[in-house]
């Protein structure tokens, strides 16, 4: 027999029980909050080491483990059934027991226990195990305890776990299993908080659910229960709802005992003012402590309030706004687009929020809803609030300083891997764009569209992770500037600090100057811009007369082509309509003389100069290396989220190119009308033609989808899903005031991000971004 190594039993406040992987998700998260000084009744993890030991034991069943079927219902619940039986009836290693019955008895005192399964897999890959495996209340003797530790065990390989884990994409050895044998709290009321309400989303509301006795009445739904909901900000109960309960279940030493309560107390209430006020204090305590919204159980007993469990709140209701969408994707997206870049956008933010330490997301961040992106707002709110780097004074920040630049010490590392990787991305991009797309068969063309996807999909992978942290990083350094002049006087230093940043922005905006000076050196060059249809003008040629203005626009296309007229791959970047850089010029020319952004940049530099000495100046010297590097980082992923985007939309023009050149193999196949039309397809869809032949529903797909997002073009979408949308003729305007048009229509819209044309209209040539976390700042204050 495999010999037991390392500690046979952990005390939650063993330094290595916050390990997960060593006690499961629900021992490392009683473990932590123990050891951050919150009220947990006392316990003992058997660990997920001892569970391998112990399977290791039991002749055989690893090689019937490994042949277990989970996708045949039937074949895996006649395997399972024997295997759980056999590790109910094996004994526990010898060791293992010993030190069982060495330190059960002071546990349990007078009282009893819970024992209670924590799986290693909880938690994580999105998977919620919570009701997968077995838990036993009210456990009083040793022995009994140690049977319950093995029937936890046991219950790792019921049917539906089995099949959970399976769908989940965990392999049979990846599973294994932690024991929590924690004191049961006599409670007098019990129940469960959520810091956020779970049903409608806020996150400024505290809700909780309380019933007379042990919790399980609340969470198991058997019984009558009351529910509050108390304002974080105020405190003050902004609804309650008194349930009649007709009974509770009490602990004893005999067992849980289900009593009958007396009439006048089935339809009081089972919490106090103050016992609720308290409650929600500790809710509130806790999501500090997780910087995440949290799901508690707690019990009331002798005036003592006790934490029995936490855990995030994974689900939550969406609420679809255009609030975090209509600057992005200011227009319709055609459903193939989407269809692509969902898929890579929501493995991107999957893994930046691991890399951030939030709880797994199994919901959407954004979704296409009749034609227009709308973002989940309450997710939105959720991760990009900062709470991991909250702070609420100075003092707090320096005792926390260290811990947060250990925990984050990838914040400084990502821009330096961002841009190696940068040049193999970059590298690629110049092979797609050297291939013959018209020379390859079908299924080399389709691969070749397969790898552009891929090759976005890893480069974009840290990206999410790059634009989260760059608002997280501006929050965090408006709060300290505000902790040191005010909030009254925080704007304003706040702003000067992050006046001037180092942009792609600003060398587009620089360069686009730089035809403006030509252009209006020229008078005749001046007229035919501001005057001709900048289409017709492209393309009857009278720009030719022009040689030095025409190489210096071809040396901005080359350098700057791939910038986007539109998120969506439908519509052709700059090098595939010119017009629309010429229409920018256009309402630059019409403003008469611009200031150079060269001698603004220089004015920015020097304030933002000035603002970094005074501001380094008033903070505490235990503060000053923390606050040079905040705001040398703060600046550093306010470029660096501007390149991300520059780069990305290069993607734009092999991708495009390789869905157009199907589409004209589609338009011989009679699939669709026109190349273009391939937008109109799904990716599903796509697919089966691509691998499959013939779809007869495809052309019909593609008439139905066209015509959906011409009618989506004809309507400003309500600002929240399921409002009435806004009438047809205040629909589609981009960034400079244009109606968004088709790529068969004739005059395409200048840029809707509007960055190039706004920068040069008087802003401080900063990404938008910025200036919407400035623009921001009054409501940062509240």
């Amino acid at each position: 027999m495999t010999q037991m190594t390392g500690s046979l039993l952990l005390e939650f406040s063993d330094p290595a029980a916050v390990e997960a992987s060593l006690t499961g998700g629900k021992g490392a998260s009683l473990s932590r909050l123990t050891q951050g000084g919150f009220t947990v009744p006392p316990g003992i993890i058997v660990p997920a080491s001892a569970y391998r030991i112990f399977l290791a034991s039991v002749e055989g069943v690893e090689e019937e483990l490994a042949a277990l079927r989970p996708l045949d219902a039937a074949a895996l619940h006649e395997q399972c059934a024997p295997i759980r039986a056999r590790l109910v009836a094996h004994p526990l290693p010898p060791e293992l027991e010993e030190a069982l019955h060495g330190r059960l008895p002071a546990l349990l005192g007078e009282g009893s226990v819970s024992v209670r399964s924590s799986a290693t897999l909880e938690d994580l890959a999105g998977a919620a195990f919570a009701g997968q495996h077995d838990t036993y209340l009210n456990v009083a003797g040793v022995e009994e305890i140690i049977a319950s530790v093995r029937r936890c065990w046991a219950s790792l390989w019921e049917d539906r776990a089995v099949r959970y884990r399976y769908e989940r994409g965990f392999g049979v050895a990846e599973a294994a299993m932690a024991v929590v044998v924690q004191r049961m709290v006599a409670s007098e009321v019990a129940g469960v908080a959520f810091s956020m309400n779970p049903v409608s989303g806020d996150i400024g509301e505290v809700v909780v659910n309380s019933a007379f006795g042990l919790g399980e009445t609340v969470v198991s739904g058997e019984g009558g229960i009351d529910q509050f909901i108390v304002s974080k900000e105020s405190g003050e109960v902004l609804q309650r709802v008194i349930g009649t309960k007709t009974h509770a279940l009490l602990s004893n030493p005999a067992g849980i005992e289900r009593v009958e309560l007396p009439g006048e107390r089935r339809d009081a209430p089972s919490l106090s003012d103050d016992e609720l006020a308290r409650l929600a204090e500790l809710a509130l305590r806790v999501e500090r402590f997780y910087a995440f919204p949290q799901d508690l159980e707690w019990a009331l007993a002798g005036g003592e309030l006790y934490l029995l469990q936490s855990r995030p709140v994974t689900e939550f209701p969406a609420r679809w706004t255009r609030d975090e969408s209509a600057e992005r994707f200011p227009n319709p997206v055609t459903p193939l687009t989407w269809d692509f870049t969902t898929e890579g956008f929501h493995e991107s933010l999957a893994d930046s929020l691991a890399m951030l330490g939030y709880p797994p997301f199994n919901g959407r961040w954004f979704e296409r809803l009749d034609g227009y992106v709308y973002g989940n707002q309450t997710a939105v709110q959720l991760f990009t609030a900062g709470l991991q780097v909250r702070f609420d004074s100075l003092d707090e920040l320096a005792a926390k300083k260290d811990e947060w630049a250990e925990r984050y010490r990838w914040v400084q590392e990502l821009p330096v891997t961002w841009a190696r990787d940068l040049d193999r991305y970059l590298l690629a991009l110049g092979r797609f764009a050297s291939v013959d797309l018209t020379a390859l068969d079908d299924e080399a063309l389709w691969r070749h569209l397969l790898a552009v996807d891929t090759l976005g999909r890893e480069y974009f992978r840290p990206n999410i992770a790059i634009s989260i942290t760059q608002g997280v990083l501006h929050r965090t350094l408006f709060a300290l500037v505000a902790q040191l002049v005010g909030r009254e006087g925080a704007p304003v230093l706040y702003d000067s600090l992050t006046c001037f940043c180092d942009t792609k922005t600003n060398l587009v905006n620089a360069d686009l100057y730089r035809l403006y000076l030509i252009a209006r050196a020229d008078p005749e060059l001046q007229w035919l811009l501001t005057q001709v249809d900048r289409r017709d003008l492209w393309e009857s040629g009278p720009l030719a007369r022009f040689p030095t203005f025409g190489a210096a626009f071809r040396r901005f296309l080359e350098n700057h082509g791939h910038r986007e007229v539109d998120f969506d791959a439908y519509v052709p970047t700059w090098s595939g309509q010119p017009w629309t850089v010429l229409e920018n010029l256009r309402l630059m020319l019409l403003q008469g003389e611009i200031s150079d952004p060269a001698a603004r940049e220089v004015e920015l530099r020097g304030r933002q100069s000035q603002a970094e000495r005074d501001y380094l100046s008033a903070l505490p010297a235990e503060l000053r290396n923390f606050g040079a590097e905040l705001v040398r980082l703060t600046r550093a992923y306010t470029g660096l989220d501007d390149l991300e985007h520059y780069q990305t939309t290069r993607l734009s023009i092999p991708f495009r190119a390789a869905l157009v050149e199907v589409g004209r193999r589609l338009v011989r196949r009679r699939v669709i009308v026109q190349p273009e039309d391939v937008f109109f397809l799904r990716k599903y869809t796509l697919t089966a033609l691509m691998e499959g032949g013939d779809d007869p529903a495809a052309a019909e797909e593609a008439r139905r989808e066209k015509a959906a997002y011409d009618a989506a073009r004809a309507t400003t979408p309500p600002r929240v899903h399921g409002e009435e949308p806004a009438p047809a003729g205040d629909a589609l305007r981009d960034g400079v005031g244009q109606r968004a048009e088709r790529p068969d229509e004739r005059h395409p819209p200048a840029h809707p991000r509007g960055q190039e044309q706004r920068d040069q209209a008087g802003h401080r040539g900063q990404p938008e971004h910025v200036r919407e976390v400035q623009g921001h700042a009054a409501s940062i204050r509240k």
